[in-house]
């Protein structure tokens, strides 16, 4: 049984990330890179992730994991930070050494005391706004508008295959009773990513690099789902928990548009 469920959460993983990812590149495209990173990093891979955590482990084990959640994103912030730093070298040096610097700084987080939830909300915030502030104003990237995008059924098939696959290794990668690595892992930037890969290519360094700077503050609605979730679950469920969760995460970005409307 916990068999057969795991591969229905990878299998789910895949398709709905995938669909989601897919759909999230060629709207930034549409709509420029404000709008589109924006869009893109609404909860996907951490919504399957602790869905079926909660499914397979319980409720409370599901709410447990998710104090992990912003150790997690003050990693993956980081690792956007050194893919758009580096991607202007090309696809693959900004693929590794964005990887190798999430690998490095997981198992350093591993060994360190676990932080309290206002200690790792602050951890987070600082490194938010120093990667922000380090995009806007030192690296000289400018937000782009839209562009004209045909997506043929090919395309979508491409992008949602490619980036699937992505999320799906991830979830097997992840797969641990540990509630710490349960908890990083949920938040394994498999989105960032795959999205930060696909528009590289389909749409070019200076459009990934401009959406993926937006990208890091709105990557602050997953902490918003993750701790809706702990609160949520033991008291509601996790139907109910995981839409509320969800709303309020759609929520929070929607209040950022203000504050990245400003951006340069």
């Amino acid at each position: 049984m916990e068999s057969s469920s795991f591969l229905i959460k990878v299998g789910l993983s895949i398709v709905i990330a995938g669909l989601w990812i897919s759909t999230a590149t060629i709207l930034a495209q549409k709509l420029g890179s404000k709008l589109g990173g924006l869009i893109a990093n609404l909860p996907s891979t951490i919504l399957v992730s602790v869905l079926f955590i909660a499914l397979t482990q319980g409720a409370v084990f599901a709410a447990d994991s998710t104090k992990f959640v912003p150790i997690g994103m003050t990693i993956d912030t980081i690792f956007l930070l050194v893919f758009i730093a580096t991607a202007k070298h090309g696809v693959a040096k900004a693929t590794i050494l964005s990887l190798l610097s999430w690998l490095i700084l997981a198992v350093l987080a591993s060994y360190m005391p676990p932080l309290s939830a206002a200690l790792g909300i602050l951890l987070f915030a600082v490194t938010v706004i120093g990667a922000f502030t380090a995009t806007e104003y030192f690296m000289n990237i400018p937000s782009l508008p839209r562009e004209r995008v045909k997506p043929t059924m090919q395309v979508v098939l491409t992008r949602a295959i490619f980036s699937g696959s992505v999320v799906g290794a991830a979830v097997v990668v992840g797969q641990s009773g540990s509630a710490f690595w349960t908890g990083v892992t949920s938040t394994f930037p498999a989105v960032m990513l795959s999205s930060m890969v696909i528009l590289t290519v389909t749409a070019g360094k200076a459009f990934a690099r401009a959406t993926g700077k937006v990208m890091l503050v709105s990557s602050t609605n997953i902490v918003v789902y993750g701790f809706a979730v702990s609160w949520l679950y033991p008291k509601v469920g996790i139907v109910w928990g995981t839409i509320v969760s969800f709303g309020l995460s759609a929520l929070w970005v929607y209040m950022l548009r203000p504050l990245v409307n400003k951006i340069r």
